[in-house]
């Protein structure tokens, strides 16, 4: 696995709340073993993981995605690296580098991303036709063009932070960015 997940990003420190050990104290309690650390981290950074993983991947049925969180906790505890400042972005970042091995991998066995549409949507939410648009068009998108709009558009990353985070430049991030969205944009209305 090596030092490289999360690769020390520095994002701002999430908030401390006092008497509460530091978040990186309870990762590092995890990696000695300790169980109710294992679950905190889960309970702490396990849905934001799922939804970068479920963006990152353009599926949303989640059991990809959940291999994905699975893969990148497993990363985190068995890594030496530890995260510079904010945990939770540090964990997001592994788990977009373990969504784009997973997509890598489908690629290389000839498996082709689809949304199946009518599993696991909350009776809660039924997704308008706009949603639905984007989230078809999402998946026509390659999982490193998701994974460029996620880290940027969605979780508000700077251009520098999503490029440490893909392990390429600011200049490829931007391109990328700028390219993803045009595209994003011209599927969602129907152009290609």
């Amino acid at each position: 696995m090596g030092d490289r997940p999360g690769a020390g990003i520095a994002l701002p420190a999430a908030p401390f709340v006092a008497g509460e050990p530091e978040p990186v104290a309870v990762l590092e309690d995890a990696r000695r073993g300790d169980q109710d650390a294992g679950r905190r981290l889960m309970a702490e950074h396990g849905a934001s993981m799922l939804r970068t993983a479920r963006s990152v991947l353009g599926r949303y049925d989640g059991r990809d995605a959940e291999d994905v969180v699975q893969e990148a906790f497993v990363a985190a505890l068995t890594t030496r690296a530890l995260p510079s400042s904010d945990l939770g972005a540090w964990l997001r970042a592994i788990t977009v580098r373990k969504a784009l091995d997973a997509a890598r991998a489908r690629m290389r066995r000839g498996e082709i991303a689809a949304i199946d549409e009518a599993e696991d949507v909350p009776a809660r939410s039924v997704p308008s036709a706009d949603v639905l648009a984007v989230r078809q068009a999402l998946s026509r998108l390659s999982a490193a063009e998701r994974a460029v709009l996620v880290l940027v558009d969605v979780e508000g990353r700077s251009m520098k932070e999503a490029a440490a985070t893909l392990g390429t430049t600011s200049v490829a991030v931007r391109l990328r960015a700028v390219r993803a969205r045009r595209k994003l944009a011209s599927l969602v209305r129907g152009e290609r």
